[in-house]
């Protein structure tokens, strides 16, 4: 556990200016664009999002793992091989059947901009390994700053775009520069490696990618599955409902996941590097899974208690009263993605623990219970009730995920389930002021108020009762602030 808040702290540092800054620029975006163009958008992330998952082959969870830096090198260049290969090959087949796709998915516009989507992945996988690589190498600065370039960018060129034209391009192309622009500065972290490149050869290159072969043939089917699983929503709601519908689901999706991914992002990444170093150290990991995910619980829930509370009001005044369906849609997901948050950071733990072909079984075990799911719900017509059947499957499936790694991990369940219950119940008391004030329906901001009194009354409590995220909060301080300044801290006894 030695560092790693510190390690988050300096990765979470962009994340969270990302994080402010976009969430700043969104509801600019939506009174520019309307609900179906956001479809359109969403529709054209979702088919991308499932091809950069397999661009890479899933050898880029291999960067981190090799002793050696020039065996990482080779990976790295293996999964670039890679990458250009899959974005050419999908570029052909989704720009020949342009509007085969499109009446598949009976939405005819979105042909006309399945010319980016090579382009699109290609830079996406390209991020994905850079992300990779410069975690493994400690860069968190480089790596934040990138995140925050390729999140203010894409707003950025999306307003702009919106400006000159409004359509779907302008969503959709902010989203290509944005990452393109981040990707060009996150290569400038790798100056210090060039002379790895010397180390780069096709036998060492063939010899790895037998080594880690389980990765491509069950983590690459997996990761396939994962993500369908997350992009199966959209393309199933574009298919029973409308553009509009699942317009709204992508702004409650994008408003929710925007923080929660990036934070939730880095913490996966500091603990990717932090289990991976553990294991090579002392042949097991259960220290960091007890530490790690017992204080995600903690730190976590909070947020989303309040966000189930005031999500409608929070829709309708930031993005136009336009949006006041996906506050609902939002409200909805909340305690899905609650659980994805808290389980995701260690599910990088199949990679550390090489559990390939356990990741596959879940995997489609979660695909195949969308697929219920969604055609069940969207036979019924009915969005709201489709979405609540998602939702609640959602925890069930995360909530076995994360069992089997605890187990699998020797951490145990009791320290998790006594987290969960405490600070649930610690959140809902905390909370009981705000529930109170909508109810009553006072005004927005003094619901804001009451909710930001909440939120530091909890906080505190957190940090005066739970030993090591305070040592290591004041150890953050300590190193961050000079000694003269910080004796008075010593004397109220918070550094002991």
């Amino acid at each position: 556990m030695a560092s790693f808040l510190s390690n988050l702290f300096k990765l979470t540092t962009g994340t969270m200016i990302a994080q402010v800054v976009g969430i700043l620029l969104i509801p600019v975006v939506t009174r520019i664009y309307s609900p179906e163009f956001f479809g359109v958008a969403q529709l054209f992330l979702s088919i991308a999002a499932v091809l950069v998952v397999i661009s890479s082959l899933s050898y880029h969870y291999v960067i981190m793992l090799p002793e050696k830096d020039e065996d990482s090198m080779n990976v790295f260049v293996l999964c670039i091989v890679c990458i250009l290969g899959t974005s050419t090959v999908a570029g052909a087949i989704f720009i020949g059947f342009a509007d085969w796709f499109g009446a598949l998915f009976e939405m005819p516009l979105i042909a006309d901009y399945l010319i980016w989507l090579p382009i699109f992945v290609a830079f996406s996988g390209l991020f994905v390994i850079l992300n990779g690589w410069l975690s493994r190498k400690v860069r968190y600065g480089v790596l934040s700053r990138g995140i925050v370039m390729n999140s203010v960018s894409t707003r950025v060129f999306q307003i702009g775009g919106g400006l000159i034209t409004v359509s779907p391009l302008g969503l959709i192309l902010g989203s290509v520069v944005g990452l393109t622009l981040a990707v060009l500065f996150m290569l400038q972290g790798l100056k210090e490696d060039i002379t790895l490149l010397k180390t780069v050869s096709t036998r060492r290159i063939r010899e790895l990618a037998v080594r880690y072969r389980e990765f491509p043939l069950y983590g690459n089917t997996a990761s396939l599955a994962n993500s369908m699983s997350w992009e199966l929503p959209a393309f199933m709601l574009a298919y029973f409902f409308s553009p509009t519908i699942l317009g709204y689901y992508a702004l409650a999706m994008m408003a929710v996941r925007l923080p929660m991914t990036m934070v939730g992002t880095a913490i996966s990444q500091v603990f990717y590097q932090k289990a991976s170093e553990e294991k090579n150290l002392t042949g097991g990991v259960q220290t960091v899974v007890q530490e790690v995910h017992t204080r995600l619980i903690a730190v976590g829930i909070f947020p989303f208690i309040l966000f189930i509370i005031l999500a409608e009001d929070l829709f309708t005044f930031v993005f136009g009263a336009d949006w006041l369906t996906a506050g609902t849609y939002a409200r909805i997901l909340a305690p899905w993605l609650f659980a994805v948050f808290i389980v995701s950071p260690i599910t990088t733990l199949f990679g550390v623990l090489e559990r390939q072909k356990a990741f596959l079984l879940f995997e489609v075990m979660t695909l195949c219970a969308w697929v219920v799911v969604f055609s069940v719900g969207g036979s019924s017509g009915n969005p709201l009730l489709t979405l609540s059947l998602f939702s609640i499957g959602g925890m069930l499936m995360w909530g076995v995920r994360s069992a089997y790694l605890i187990r699998e991990s020797g951490a145990g369940y009791r320290g998790s389930v006594l987290s969960l219950t405490r600070h649930l119940l610690l959140s809902i008391l905390v909370s009981l002021p705000l529930v109170l004030a909508a109810f009553l329906e006072l005004p927005f901001f003094l619901l804001l108020g009451i909710a930001g009194i909440s939120t530091v009354a909890y906080y505190l409590l957190i940090f005066f009762t739970d030993t090591l995220v305070r040592s290591e909060v004041m150890g953050m301080i300590q190193g961050l602030i000079p000694p003269e300044h910080i004796d008075w801290m010593k004397r109220l006894g918070l550094f002991r």
